[in-house]
């Protein structure tokens, strides 16, 4: 009985032996990849190494160099949206900024010198101003010195406000824009690419029928290429167009409340609230207005001119 024991014992070890070895060996071919396989037939000693390839290399990993080049001539007008695309975001970042709509240094002294309804200082101050706060506020205030305070009171400033805030951002504006045009073009040019590709994919099934897959592997790849390379190139244009457009827009608005706040000290330093009438600002307006009629009250000159004799 101990010698059936030892040996049932040698004979379980000697077979556990040969599994592991049989698992190195799976693990060891594994690795070495599925180009070269063991393909030694049980009884024989020497080791058959079968291909899977024709005898070359693996080809090497292509980079990103070659996959823009397997595109085709659509990369060329692909590339340059993307390159128009990176230099229109750098280009805005740079110009949507406070200081080329709202300079701290100048709201202060647009607010006392409409705080104290001078008008005069308020005129040169915004006009030699290289911002949209400046055209915005001289476009205003320039309309009250020719007109009189009583235009404070209309909608016609407001019109005149919104006309000098789009002349001001009209190139911002366009600028904007092309990022949307930018978005629909790009996906265009990349099916354009696709489809060219896969004529040629065709073309090539009917020269050469299936005899050289690499030609037609090829013409597909640029079909895919293009197509992969719109959208790529879309989808931060879309971006781009959203994110901008709302940055201008709140710069805009920010500019519209700061002058809103200043015609409002200007009603305030200008109306006399318990008299209903004009202050003691009012003749802050121009001093000749009026001016040629001697009967006209100096202190009404900001009024309403009085109407023309009957033809």
């Amino acid at each position: 009985m101990v010698l059936k024991s030892r040996f049932f014992t040698k004979a379980l070890l000697a077979l556990f032996s040969i599994c592991l070895l049989d698992a190195g060996q799976m693990a060891y071919g594994q690795d070495k990849g599925q180009d070269n396989f063991d393909a030694t037939l049980p009884g024989e000693t020497e080791k058959t190494t079968v291909s899977t390839g024709d005898g070359n290399e693996p080809p090497a990993r292509k980079s990103l160099w070659d996959m823009i080049l397997e595109g085709g001539w659509a990369m060329v007008p692909l590339s340059l949206l993307l390159f128009a695309t990176i230099a229109l975001a750098v280009y805005l970042f740079m110009d949507l900024t406070p200081k080329n709509f709202n300079p701290p240094e100048l709201v202060p002294r647009l607010d006392q010198s409409m705080a104290e309804a001078d008008l005069e200082t308020t005129i040169q101050t915004a006009e030699v101003s290289p911002t949209c706060l400046g055209q915005v506020t001289y476009g205003a205030v320039e309309y009250i010195w020719e007109r009189g305070y009583e235009v404070l009171d209309g909608d016609t400033i407001y019109d005149l406000m919104a006309d000098a805030s789009q002349s001001f951002n009209r190139k911002r504006a366009s600028i904007i824009n092309w990022f949307s045009v930018i978005s629909q073009a790009a996906p265009m040019l990349g099916l354009l690419g696709t489809v060219s590709g896969m004529i040629k994919a065709f073309g090539t099934l009917e020269s050469e029928g299936m005899g050289d897959p690499a030609k037609l592997a090829g013409n597909i790849s640029e079909a895919l290429m293009t197509t992969a390379s719109g959208l790529v190139i879309a989808l931060p244009a879309i971006f781009c167009y959203f994110f901008f457009r709302d940055k201008l827009t709140g710069h805009v608005a920010e500019v519209d409340k700061n002058v809103g706040r200043m015609l409002n000290n200007l009603r305030r330093a200008v109306y006399n609230p318990d008299e209903g009438g004009y202050g003691e600002h009012a003749g802050a307006v121009d001093p000749n207005y009026g001016a040629a009629d001697p009967n006209v009250d100096p202190n009404a000159a900001g009024g309403t001119p009085p109407p023309p004799p009957p033809a």
